[in-house]
């Protein structure tokens, strides 16, 4: 399944890119979505959004909709076709 992942704050810096969209496995979570970030982008990607095996303090992922936003842990579901905002509250 296809997600799209918005990038805000030093993220883009880590990433060079605003906005990418990732292939995941079915089923797959936030966490996925950063691993295959990693993948494309480098450790440092999973350095910046990751303490262990959850988000940093610093760290809010929200999935986008057209009437609402949630917010999201690394556990978190994702669907086809989602979009999600990685923000950096520093």
């Amino acid at each position: 399944m296809n997600v799209t992942v918005k990038l805000t704050g030093t993220l883009v810096a880590r990433t060079g890119t605003h906005e990418a969209r990732v292939a995941v496995p079915e089923e797959a979570t936030v966490a996925d979505v950063v691993e295959e970030l990693a993948e494309r982008y480098g450790p440092q990607v999973r350095a910046g959004v990751l303490d262990g095996q959850r988000l940093r303090s610093d760290t809010v992922v929200v999935r986008e909709s057209f009437d609402a936003t949630e917010t999201l842990s690394t556990a978190s579901s994702l669907e086809n076709g989602d979009t999600v905002r990685f923000e950096l509250n520093v």
